[in-house]
């Protein structure tokens, strides 16, 4: 039993290694409180990617996609955060497939653009620029 618990308690541990693992070599952020409030502060929409262990589509967004040249230009326009499935993050982000994009206005802490699954660079960028010139449009 005290094993089982122990290899239990393990496997929880590794499902959150590829969300930390590419905060850090992406830059990227890996708290979410930590990310609203910079997102606040710089006036950035906040730009959330939910994944988790094992995923072979979150593998290939993170491996892939997020280190692209053209990727990290873009997002120089948002807070980027990559957090896992089980993760602390509000409810109403909880209980998607993965990977899963969300933009989110930091003032109301609500998705205004969601993306369900893996985009390669060249798709990813144009889903960037899409949001940002969603940002930047005014509604009359």
């Amino acid at each position: 039993m005290k094993i089982l618990l122990i290899l239990m308690m393990l496997t929880y541990s590794l499902m959150a290694v590829i969300a930390e693992d590419a905060a850090f070599a992406l830059d990227f952020e890996d708290e979410y409180k930590v990310a609203l409030s910079k997102a606040k502060k710089e006036h950035k929409p906040l730009m959330m990617i939910v994944v988790q262990e094992p995923c072979p589509y979150c593998r290939r967004m993170v491996e892939l996609t997020l280190v692209d040249a053209r990727v990290k230009k873009e997002l120089k326009n948002f807070i980027p955060l990559i957090i896992d499935k089980k993760g602390s993050f509000p409810a109403d982000f909880k209980g998607t497939p993965v990977p899963m994009t969300y933009f989110i206005d930091p003032n109301i802490e609500k998705s205004t653009y969601k993306n369900l699954g893996f985009l390669d660079a060249e798709d990813f960028t144009k889903l960037l620029q899409t949001v940002q010139s969603l940002k930047t449009r005014k509604v009359h």
